[in-house]
């Protein structure tokens, strides 16, 4: 990836052909968006996107790192860990949102941009004809210049306060298009596999769907779905909640090792995923996807949630985490669904077992309104890849639903939390069966 470098002058030189943005332009269209209603009821978002600025335009980009960032801006000690207190990331993923919103209202769509691109702290700046402008130096011209970063960066977003979770790493460019173009290949797959069966088996219509999908469908804004994404170490291997490999230097870091940090989705959870949105595209209902790590807070609270997958999902583990069924971790890569009212009772899974051993995987399936988020919220995750299939099963399919809703008899609109089990045998799960439930 190629990008320009220019100097900048209070005055462009004469004749050139389109003028590059100067400091006063820059500096004047600053003021104006961190004026604007996406800016000034927050002090975060500006005062971080005027010490990039600011500093981009004093040829000072080698300050512009997260920990340099979080210290200077944020207050934040010289030691602290980057990886608990995501507090830049999170930031500049909000500002970045906020600059497209302010560009995209009406009368701003031809002023003078400023960006802040994925994967750089540093802005670029640009008139709205021109293709993005890169200021590297005041000091001199340099006609082309190759990226100075392409590492990953870790995307993620908390509640108010809170230290991080499990979250994946998002590559830039080449390996993310990778792996999100084979996501969207293999769920084209496995729609056109599974969309004719599904409409032909009537499982999307009766009294089990209705009970547990009205609240979603009977909403006019599009449901939200998050799926999980997984996070690889350089051997493939899966990486469990809250571990992050070391980052190779730009010099040091291979295709292959670049490609398998990216964010992974398992084809068990995609397929998952289509059953949901078959449901969703045959009662008409509108619906917006993306992964858990991209996925904010502010997303969450905009309409109804459909979460996919336990723990490579961060948002399951949140949101399940008030809820008398909970996931926990005892250590490992050994996953557990805890009873929190008898704390005797718990059902563990080990993914790391070896995949073609005959065992049992349980999930988690809930509907339930969540006050945080003031918004309806449908799970359907497993302890393991089996245990999300067989949660998005039974959700999905209505003979399931209506025996759940013969033997409980429990009321009309009331919140549910439902623990499943399924057998595994020879790498494959059996039906859903459920174990306990739970109505408030």
């Amino acid at each position: 990836m190629k990008s320009t470098s220019v100097m900048l002058l209070e005055d462009d030189a004469p004749g050139s052909e389109p003028e590059e943005p100067n400091r006063f332009e820059v500096l004047k269209q600053l003021e104006k968006i961190t004026a604007s209603a996406h800016f000034r009821n927050s002090k975060r978002y500006p005062a971080l996107l005027k010490f990039v600025v600011e500093h981009t335009l004093a040829g000072q980009t080698e300050l512009l790192k997260e920990r340099v960032l979080g210290i200077e801006v944020f207050g934040r000690p010289n030691d602290y860990d980057t990886n608990a207190d995501p507090v830049v990331r999170v930031t500049a993923g909000e500002i970045r949102k906020r600059i497209a919103q302010y560009y995209q209202a009406d009368g701003h769509q031809h002023e003078l941009r400023i960006d802040l691109p994925v994967g750089s702290y540093v802005p670029q700046f640009f008139r709205s004809s021109d293709d993005p402008v890169v200021i590297d130096s005041p000091a001199e011209i340099v006609a082309v210049a190759e990226e100075a970063d392409d590492s990953p960066v870790e995307i993620v977003d908390l509640l108010p306060g809170e230290v991080a979770a499990p979250r994946q790493t998002v590559t830039k460019p080449n390996a993310f298009a990778i792996s999100a173009g084979s996501f969207l290949l293999l769920i084209l797959i496995a729609t056109g596999l599974t969309f004719g069966l599904h409409l032909w088996s009537g499982r999307f219509s009766g009294k089990g769907i209705d009970y547990f999908w009205k609240p979603i469908l009977a909403t006019d804004g599009p449901a939200l779905i998050v799926i999980g994404v997984h996070s690889l170490d350089d051997t493939g291997k899966d990486l469990s909640p809250g571990t992050r490999v070391a980052s190779a230097t730009k010099d040091e870091e291979n295709m292959l090792s670049s490609m398998i940090r990216s964010e992974m989705v398992p084809v068990s959870d995609i397929v998952s995923y289509s059953q949901l949105t078959d449901l969703l595209t045959e009662r008409h209902h509108r619906y917006q996807t993306q992964g858990s790590a991209e996925t904010s807070f502010g997303q969450l609270q905009r309409g109804p949630v459909i979460l996919i997958g336990g723990f490579d999902n961060f948002w399951t583990l949140k949101l399940t985490s008030t809820l008398r069924y909970r996931f926990e971790t005892p250590g490992g890569l050994v996953g557990m669904i805890v009873d929190t009212k008898l704390p005797a009772s718990n059902w563990r899974f080990d993914n790391g077992q070896r995949a073609s051993i005959n065992s049992r995987d349980y999930a988690i399936v809930a509907s339930f309104f969540d006050p945080r988020i003031e918004q309806r919220v449908l799970i359907a995750a497993g302890i393991g890849k089996s245990g999300t299939a067989v949660a998005t099963e039974f959700l999905s399919t209505n003979k399931y639903l209506e025996a759940w809703l013969s033997n409980t008899n429990v009321a009309k609109n009331k919140n549910v939390e439902i623990v499943l089990s399924t057998e595994i045998v020879e790498g494959q799960p059996g039906p859903p069966k459920v174990l306990a439930s739970y109505s408030w």
